[in-house]
């Protein structure tokens, strides 16, 4: 994921199973100004980092699931929001569970109801690698 002129290249995804996070990925010539972003309204966030043979992108890894729950959802969406304003003139594009739009113009509102698709589906995630393991994530016994 690179940024050219004109595009600037946003992903939200799944986290890690149990962990209670999702992660943002994003060019990392951005990633001061989103970690700022990220501090300035409340959002715990630490670096992941991933092996890949693709083009670099960095992944922050974003506490807005579990006891934040929605209150944190609404947090991230003011992030990509304002992070969109903040680059006005250049396409935004945002990806959330694979679907790519042009966010240009999003309200927070609209931000955060296609995140709010994405704590279901860490459920299932988090549910299905219980199954496998046949354990508990809490206990690594």
């Amino acid at each position: 994921m690179t940024a050219d002129a004109e595009t600037i290249p946003l992903r939200v995804t799944l986290g890690h199973t149990g962990d209670d996070s999702l992660n943002l990925r994003f060019p990392p010539e951005y990633g001061e100004e989103l970690l700022s972003l990220l501090d300035e309204n409340g959002i715990g966030h630490n670096t992941a980092l991933e092996m890949s043979a693709g083009p670099a992108e960095w992944i922050e890894v974003v506490d807005v699931l579990g006891a934040a729950g929605v209150t944190g959802l609404a947090a991230l969406a003011v992030v990509i929001s304002k992070f969109g304003h903040r680059h006005d003139g250049k396409r935004f594009g945002l990806k959330i569970d694979g679907v790519e739009i042009n966010a240009d113009g999003y309200s927070v509102k609209e931000i955060e109801q296609l995140l709010k698709k994405l704590p279901p589906k860490q459920a299932e995630l988090d549910a299905e690698t219980r199954r496998v393991l046949g354990r508990t994530l809490e206990t690594d016994d």
